[in-house]
């Protein structure tokens, strides 16, 4: 991926503006910036906005500030990422005490005319369109629908000096993006040519987007990680549903907030609605309200997530007590269980009660405040949240993955290829002996299956869609728990049939199993092959999300925090992994953890109360890590 690509044109001018424009070598009373030319872009907005003449920029790239910064003598470093774990640990090496705050997003849109074929499009399906090898392959807009094969495709992209290009292109695979798009201007201009282009797909910064609102449709963008759709917004960048996003964050000097009003007010000013509207103005779109706040709160309050070590830690306190309340599916149970069982080993008054309930029933006992977190299988029920919203109450989510069932086939079975899921149920959960009685279509062939037991929970998955109380499998199905043996088996025997997990499934395709494949399922929309992004968007029909709602009052609790902190260490979360859970990457662990922190802090801001044990001792802090990005 192009993340540390150089900039271009336009923005080798900005740097270059920047770098010689200013310096850090200014009078005492000066604010001194050093860090990301992108960021220091708009902090010169800001200044000049609110009439501040000593405010001195040095753009030298987001790790070049930061470690300068973490030298003692700089009021504010800029970046385009979060700081790293080492650039923390420098930071308190030298005994430098400071906050980060996440101040705004540069967000890039999809868009197309006001007759839009689609509303959304898939992230993994932009990352594929996009990419250099593209050129000349994808010319229609099938990747997006198989109905859209006749609709000529125009990608049109702005010049690779733009933030937007930049954007994209830190999400693709190679460097830069395909050559054969058309090439448009910011502005209305390119809005325009979108609008009045059939089948046009353009990349567009938000504010020329929605300068053009009418002539257009913005395309809602669906995500790798949870497979929602998701319109580009503050909201959704924040909580990782939309990728197509790049973050602008400021780190200051703590004790130089406390020494210095000018500082105390600049920075007053760029956390406040006046601030915010600067960033506007610069097609910039602002944080949300929740991060406004707290980016308020830390300012003021010395103590407010502002120790040496960051935002993105927290430690579990050395007197932890107090029960978590867990209901829900069990799906997922295993993982959240035994990190219950490990801090109730370690800290003996604390405990952890889980309770199976359905969805419904679990969301309205978290909202009636039985319980801290539910534990769900599918997408949470709109009308349950909206009921709990009237009740004030709100509710942060924290995905864990999904799990499948795959169904293996023997090569030489065309006619099995992509089954319905109510054939699926149909040959599992009855009593036919040949491929004809499941559909007459199919040929006059023995059914042979091999399974798993039907207490299996991919057993359970394999049958969901069948209507009402899933139906045990059928008594006559080949038990075996070897995956390899099972796969084998399908291949020796025309007519064979069997299923297993995702993960499983990897390790026969390690094995090179000859003469098996890979079934396709549909439900009514189409053949859907199971890959790893169809089971983590939920495309694929024989998948189960897991997924956990956990309400804000709750996230006040110590308990409730040393619980989920648990849970994202590297070893609990790749537990996930192990069970077949597909999604739950630990690659993900620095997001999840920087999330987590964020909310702790805004809960215990709000319910001040309902924490009952500092986050300081000896607990177990996670360190975070992230990886560089570009400047």
């Amino acid at each position: 991926m192009a993340k540390f690509r150089l900039y271009t044109g336009a923005l080798v001018l900005l740097l270059l503006v920047a770098s010689s424009g200013w310096g850090l070598a200014q009078s005492p009373e000066d604010i001194t910036v050093i860090g990301s030319g992108i960021a220091n872009a708009l902090i010169e907005r800001m200044a000049d906005a609110k009439g501040m003449t000593s405010v001195a920029i040095t753009t030298s790239g987001t790790a070049a500030g930061i470690d300068q910064f973490c030298n003692g003598e700089i009021d504010l470093a800029t970046a385009t990422r979060e700081m790293s774990a080492a650039e923390r640990a420098i930071c308190d090496a030298n005994e430098v005490l400071y906050s980060e705050l996440l101040i705004g997003h540069h967000v890039a849109v999809f868009a197309t005319g006001a007759d839009a074929a689609v509303e959304c499009i898939g992230e993994t399906q932009l990352r594929e369109l996009l990419k250099p090898s593209a050129s000349n392959a994808l010319t229609d807009w099938s990747f997006a629908s198989e109905e859209l094969a006749e609709l000529p495709l125009t990608l049109m992209l702005p010049p690779d000096s733009q933030i937007a290009y930049f954007i994209a292109d830190s999400f693709v695979a190679g460097d830069g993006l395909r050559l054969d798009a058309e090439t448009i201007d910011a502005g209305a201009d390119a809005a325009r040519r979108a609008s009045e282009t059939q089948g046009a797909l353009a990349l567009l910064a938000g504010k020329d987007a929605s300068e053009s609102a009418d002539s257009i449709t913005v395309l809602d963008v669906s995500s790798a990680n949870s497979g929602d759709c998701a319109a580009p917004s503050a909201e959704a960048v924040e909580s990782d549903n939309y990728a197509f996003a790049l973050s602008l964050y400021v780190v200051v000097n703590r004790a130089r907030l406390s020494s210095s009003d000018s500082l105390a007010e600049f920075m007053q000013f760029i956390v406040s609605e006046a601030g915010a509207a600067v960033m506007r103005d610069a097609g910039i779109t602002a944080p949300t309200a929740t991060t406004s706040e707290l980016n308020a709160l830390i300012l003021t309050d010395a103590d407010a997530l502002a120790s040496a070590s960051g935002l993105g830690e927290y430690q579990i306190p050395p007197d932890l007590s107090g029960e978590v309340r867990l209901v829900g599916a069990a799906n997922a149970y295993q993982a959240l269980s035994r990190v219950g069982d490990r801090l109730t080993e370690s800290y003996e008054r604390f405990s952890f009660d889980f309770e199976a309930a359905g969805a419904r029933l679990s969301i309205n006992r978290l909202c009636a405040g039985e319980a801290d977190i539910a534990l769900l299988d599918a997408a949470p029920d709109a009308d349950a949240l909206e009921e709990c919203a009237a009740m004030g109450v709100a509710t942060m989510p924290l995905a864990l993955g999904a799990q499948a069932t795959v169904l293996l086939g023997n090569a030489g079975d065309d006619y099995s290829a992509c089954l319905t899921t109510g054939q699926v149920n149909a040959i599992w959960s009855g009593d036919a002996g040949n491929w004809s009685e499941i559909d007459a279509a199919f040929p006059d062939q023995p059914l042979t299956l091999f399974g798993l037991s039907f207490t299996d929970q991919y057993t359970d998955i394999l049958l969901q869609t069948a209507s009402g109380i899933i139906p045990p499998v059928r008594r006559d199905t080949e038990k075996d728990y070897d995956p390899l043996y099972r796969a084998a088996a399908v291949g020796n025997v025309a007519g064979g049939l069997t299923y297993m997990s995702w993960s499983d499934y990897q390790k026969v395709i390690a094995k090179e199993q000859a003469n098996i494949r890979l079934i396709s399922v549909n439900y009514g929309a189409g053949c859907v092959e199971p890959t790893a992004g169809s089971i983590e968007n939920s495309s694929y029909p024989l998948s189960r999300r897991a997924s956990l709602l956990i309400s804000e009052q709750a996230l006040a609790k110590a308990q409730v925090q040393s619980f989920l902190w648990r849970l994202a260490d590297d070893d609990n979360w790749s537990l996930l992994e192990r069970e077949g859970f597909v999604g739950a990457h630990t690659l993900d662990l620095p997001i999840i953890r920087r999330n987590l922190a964020t909310w702790f802090a805004q809960a215990t801001a709000a319910y001040p109360q309902d924490n009952s044990a500092a986050d300081s001792g000896d607990g177990d802090a996670v360190d975070e890590s992230n990886e560089d990005a570009s400047e």
